[in-house]
Formats: structure tokens, sequence, C-alpha cells
């Protein structure tokens, strides 16, 4: 009898011992956990406090979109796994590392709170799972980091790189000891069967079967595991590292306009705007001065970035030699991210002093950044917006192009010719005029280059021979056409550009145009995707798709010739990545008798640009040329002829050849003047 109640004192002396060290273990946990939260939640503060200083932005509309391309976005990871190999690194890392930490609460709760329990040996098997995909996830991370390092990743010195080794050392130390923990755990407290589907934890437990000291490594590797967890809450206020909480907010915040549709319309001070309330004695600036003249959400992209460099790896500007990258643009702006209560006027200028004007001016406009970010991040309006404040604020901009600029407002075209002889080019062709035919179906918008380049006008020319044969009802404007004002807005000067616009809509809507077939690709999307903004809407065709849809028709057919044709295609940025629109010429070619197409290797949205585009047509070129390297890539499929759908492309090439040497051997056409050959 007294042995018997001596041992029944020794079990409840343990057990108030077990309740005293439960009671500490909450204490000491609450008090770590307050921290972090305290520390997770200032981090936010901060961040907020920055993106508030900017200027307003209203991307609240459309809830229900936003919510469901997030998801798909986030929970989809679909961006992400356009990069097969990195894509499903980061899933495994995500999915891993969000499920595990399902069972990582749960285990902590245990910890602290005997009295629950969960014995699903299935939902232990997923944890286990999760963890080993989490664990290889931030190893493989680790080996394309710092063993083959992947150039796009930028890999730097150890000062640079220790906050991604800490990250990645905490997420390892969290799996591992969970592992640990639960098995040392199962073994103390007789639970081993719960784990005997998991297959690192029912390993572990049957190594640890009958150890002694089975509660003091549960204990260790209790708290290795929450420290690590309740770490990475804290580390978020420190570290510049707080994609995984930004990106989601981003995606959600994505802009939902047109893709070439997405360049802000500015108030010019010649109308009223109901979302600017400029003070009338502060000197209105009309592009982006100092940081916070960005919008919140451009500057919410600084922290989305996850800087896995795919931007930079598609930019022709950086794989140039330009000093140009998409990725360094934003995280150089992120580090000058202001602070509350900075001074906005003693805050350094964005253009010159944070961001060089060389970088400015170098890019090309060519969506490669933004149509491979996995974060949607945007990239463009950033460097169009310092363009603005160079030409429309303290008109400091390349001489060439102040040429352009004159040329554009004298003769409504960027080559200068005059505006009169505009529709010179269609003489003797009988192509009607709107002045006589008002009431046609479709409006040639013929461009700049179509009238005014001696090599482009036969583009115009090929297209007015298939028009007529497929019995179309068309006209141009011939001398009251201006200029699109593509180039314009692009290259800053958005005054030039709305001039030009207000003058062509005037007289589109003036003649009650309805629909509009453009040759250029730039016409084309500033007509269909920039010209609603001013009140011009229009149904806008670019000639591949009207030509693949006369075919379909049968309205025109093409004859061979008995030979055959080899060749590759180039898709242009504005056709392509702003428009979405790969088929219609593949279908074209397709079509051509005894044609044979071999595509570069970067094709369709992962096409190289060929340098013309963001107005820099205009602007000279230093270093490598973009136009010489996508000729070479060009000449890399055996080419007799370059195919292209875009007079600039056209241009841009055809230099490269004669540069390579090449312009005897591969000749270049317009899906256009190959048609017009073929045609019977």
């Amino acid at each position: 009898m007294t042995e018997r109640v001596s041992t029944r004192k020794y079990t409840e002396i343990i057990d108030e011992v077990k309740g005293h060290m439960n009671i500490i273990n909450i204490i000491i946990f609450l008090a770590l956990g307050l921290f972090a939260v305290y520390s997770l939640v200032m981090g936010i503060k901060e961040r907020y406090e920055k993106l508030a200083m900017a200027m307003p932005e209203n991307r609240f509309d459309q809830p229900t979109e936003r919510l469901w391309g997030a998801l798909g976005n986030v929970l989809g990871q679909k961006r992400i796994l356009r990069d097969r190999a990195a894509g499903i690194m980061h899933v495994c890392i995500f999915w891993g590392v969000s499920l595990f930490a399902i069972g990582l609460i749960l285990y902590i709760l245990e910890g602290l709170f005997p009295v629950i329990k969960f014995s699903n040996p299935y939902f232990y098997l997923l944890i286990d799972i999760f963890g080993i995909f989490g664990f290889l996830g931030m190893a493989i991370a680790g080996w394309r980091r710092w063993v083959a390092k992947v150039p796009r990743l930028d890999v730097g010195p150890w000062e640079e790189e220790k906050m991604i080794v800490a990250l990645t050392l905490a997420i390892w130390t969290m799996i591992v000891s969970y592992y640990i923990g639960s098995a040392a755990n199962a073994v103390e407290t007789g639970t081993e069967a719960r784990y005997a589907l998991a297959p690192i934890t029912g390993m572990l437990t049957n190594a640890f079967a009958g150890m002694a000291a089975a509660n003091a490594l549960y204990t260790v590797f209790y708290w290795l595991a929450i420290i690590p967890a309740l770490g990475l809450l804290v580390f978020f206020r420190y570290s510049p590292l707080v994609h995984p909480l930004a990106a989601p907010i981003n995606l959600y915040f994505r802009n939902l306009q047109p893709r070439g549709g997405q360049i802000k319309k500015i108030n010019l001070g010649d109308e009223e705007d109901e979302d600017e309330d400029e003070d009338e004695d502060e000197e209105m600036n009309f592009g982006v001065s100092k940081i916070t003249d960005y919008t919140w959400k451009q500057l919410l992209d600084c922290y989305a970035c996850a800087e896995c460099g795919r931007c930079q790896d598609n930019c022709p500007a950086y794989l140039s030699g330009k000093p140009l990258s998409p990725k360094k643009v934003v995280l150089t702006l992120r580090e000058h991210l202001p602070n509350k209560g900075d001074n906005k006027a003693d805050l350094p200028e964005v253009a010159g002093e944070i961001l060089s004007e060389d970088i400015i001016w170098a890019c090309t406009n060519c969506y490669a950044c933004q149509e491979h970010c996995p974060q949607l991040n945007e990239h463009i309006n950033k460097l169009i917006d310092l363009r603005r404040h160079l030409v429309l604020d303290v008109s400091e901009f390349p001489g060439e192009a102040q040429l352009a600029f004159t040329n554009m407002e004298r003769n409504s075209n960027p080559w200068g010719v005059g505006w009169t002889t505009r529709g010179d080019w269609a003489d003797g062709l009988d192509v009607p005029l709107m002045e006589d035919n008002p009431d046609v179906e479709y409006l040639f918008y013929v461009g700049c280059a179509g009238s005014f380049d001696e090599r482009i006008k036969n583009v115009a020319k090929s297209m007015v021979k298939i028009l007529q044969a497929a019995g179309v009802s068309f006209a141009i404007l011939g001398s009251e056409e201006k200029c699109c004002g593509d180039s314009a807005r692009r290259l800053g000067n958005e005054y030039l550009f709305k001039s030009l616009v207000d003058e062509n809509i005037e007289t589109m809507n003036g003649y009650g145009v309805k629909k509009i077939i453009t040759c250029c690709p730039h016409c084309f999307n500033s007509l269909k995707n920039e010209y609603p903004q001013f009140g011009g809407n229009y149904e806008v065709i670019h000639h591949t798709q009207l030509i693949s849809k006369l075919i379909d028709e049968k309205k025109i057919n093409l004859q061979g010739t008995g030979d055959k044709l080899n060749l590759t295609y180039h898709d242009s940025c504005m056709l392509g990545r702003y428009n979405n629109e790969y088929d219609a010429p593949r279908k074209i070619i397709s079509k051509i008798p005894g044609a044979s197409l071999t595509e570069m290797e970067r094709n369709r949205n992962k096409a190289f640009c060929c340098g013309a585009g963001g107005g820099r047509m205009w602007l000279e070129e230093h270093g490598t040329r973009i136009n010489v390297m996508r000729t070479e890539q060009a000449l890399e499929t055996n080419p007799e002829l370059v195919a292209v759908n875009c007079p600039f492309c056209l241009t841009m090439i055809e230099d490269g050849l004669k540069d390579k040497n090449q312009e005897e051997n591969v000749q270049v056409k317009d899906i256009a003047e190959l048609v017009a050959r073929y045609m019977q």
C-alpha cells in the first residue's frame, strides 16, 4: 500500500512539473510570438507609410476579376511555371512551405496545450511530403544561386547574400526540427502510430525507439522549430526580401487595361481632370521628378519583385550590353524609397541622380520584361514617366529626338517630308480618298512609313493590290492623315502625341470612320488601345489579320511558282506581346505554296525586339546593335527570306543584313508583299 501511494505521489509530482513547464513554455512562446507579430505589423506599417507618400492611383475597380486573376497566379502559379525548371522549384517552395506550415502550427499548439490531440496518419503523411517539397525546393534554389550561379540571379558578395542564406537556413532548420521533434515526442508519449505512413517522421520514430533522452531531444527541437518560424515574421521587418507578402497584393492590383493602352493619360493643363487636384500655386510636373511622383502601385512593384531576373533575361537592351536592366531599375528604386517624414523637396531627382539618363533612353518598350515578370510588375511606364519629365519639364533629351519632334510638329511625320505629299505614294493606283468616298467600309490608315519611306511604300502598294483584288471597300485620308503619335508618346512628348491624336480623331470622326486597317503595328496599337482615351473609338484591324480572313473566305487565292521558299518569321513586339497576335501571320505563311517556315529560337512571346520600338527608331544606338542581334538569330535558321509584319522591323532587319553582308543572300519582306507576289 505504501509503495502504491509513493508511486502515485511521484506521478503527481511529475505531472505538476510538466504543468509548470507548459505554463513557462506558453509564457515564453507568447513573449516571442508577440514580438514577432509586433515586428510583422510594424514592417507592414513602415512599408505602407513609404507607399502612402506616393501619388494616388485607382486600382480598386473590378474586384471580382482582380481576385480571380490573383488567385490563378498565386495558387495556380501560372506565370511562375512559364519557366519550367524555376517554376517547379518555386511550386515546391510555395506549396511545400505553405501546407507544411499547417502541420507546424498543430505541432506548436500540441506542445503548448497537451490536451490537443490529432492522430490521423494520412494528415501526417501529407505534412511530411509537403515538408520534403519545401526542403528540396529551397535546396534547388540554393543550388541554382550558389552552385550553378544562374546569371540572371546576379549573385553578389557575402554581404549581399547573407539575408538569403539566413532565410534558407531558417526554413531548413524549421522543417528538420519538426521531423526530429515530432519523432522524439512520439516515442516519449507513445503516439508512434500516427506517423506510421509518414516517410521521414516515421523513419525517425523507429530510429528513436527506446531512447531515454527522447523528451530532452523533443524539447530542444521543439524550440528549434518555433524560433525560425517566428523569426521569419521578424525577418520581414528588417529584410528587403518581402516578396512573399507583397506579390499576391501586387497581383491583385495588376493593370487591367489592354497591354497596349496602359500608358497613363495626363492632364496637360488644357482640360479638366477629376482625378487630378493640383495646387494652383505648385508648379505642375508632367512626368516623374522625385520618387514620390510615382503612384503607390508603381512603388509597390519594388516590394513585389522576387529578383528572379526573368525581365532582364529577356530585355534586348540588357542583352545587347546597354546599361538598362529592368530588374535593377526596380531594385534601385526600392533602395531609394522615402521614409515617413522625409521632405519631398529634399529627395534626389530620379532621372540623373537615382537612374542615369542612359538607362532611361535605352528602353525599346518591347514589353518583354512585363511579359515574363511573374509578379506583373510594370517597368515600362516607370521609364516613360521619367522621359516625360525630361522632355516636358526640363527639356533634356537626345538631339535626335528633338529632330523627330520638330518633324512631327511641322509635317506630322518623323521623316520631316512635306505633309502635302502624304498621299503621293498612291498615284496611279486608283486609290479613293475619304473626302470623295466617306461611305467606304474601311479607312486604310497608311502611316508615316508607308507614306514617306521609299522601301515601305511597296508594302502599302501591295496592300492596295490585295484589297482591290478582294473587293474590299476602302479609302485613305491622303494629306489629311497625321502621324499616329506612337513615337512621340513613348519618347515622353505627351503634348505632341495628344495634338496629333486630337487632329486625327477630329478628321476620322468627321468622316464617320468605324473600321480601320493599318500595316503598322505601332499605328494599330495606338489607334486600337490608346485613341479611346481621347474619344477615338474604332474597330482596328492589322493587315495580317485581314489578309488571313480574306484567304479563309477565299476572296484571294495564292498560287505557287513551283519553287520552294525557306523562310523565318519575326514577331513584332506591338503585334505580338502587346496585342497577342501570333497566329494570323503564321496562318498566311502556311497558305503560301512552297513556303517552309523555320522558327527562330526566340519566337512568339519570347521574340527578340528589332530595336526600333519606344521611339528608338529615331535615336542613335551605341555598342552592340539590337537589330544586328535579331538578324543573327534569323540567320541561324538559314533562311532565304525573313517575313515581317512591321515597317520598323523591316527597316531594322534589312540594316542588320547589310551589317552582316547578307543583303544579297537573304530578302526581307512584309507579309503583304509576300501575299501580293503569290496572289492569283
